[in-house]
């Protein structure tokens, strides 16, 4: 049985479950994500984007 504190659901659009579709059989070639793991891995990747800029930034603003 799935343990309730460690999930959680979200309710989305057909044309946007399309799209997460689509994504699940191109983001990672030759293999077809879960639509669950195809949402956990662009939410991953928009935050290692975002920490990767901030701490860019962070060493660019230091002064040595």
């Amino acid at each position: 049985m799935t343990d309730p504190y460690k999930y959680k659901s979200i309710s989305l659009k057909y044309q946007t479950m399309a799209k997460v579709k689509h994504l699940s059989e191109t983001l990672k070639p030759g293999h077809i994500l879960s639509n669950a793991k195809t949402v956990e891995k662009l939410i991953t990747d928009s935050f290692e984007r975002q920490n990767e800029g901030t701490i860019h930034d962070t060493k660019r603003h230091c002064k040595a």
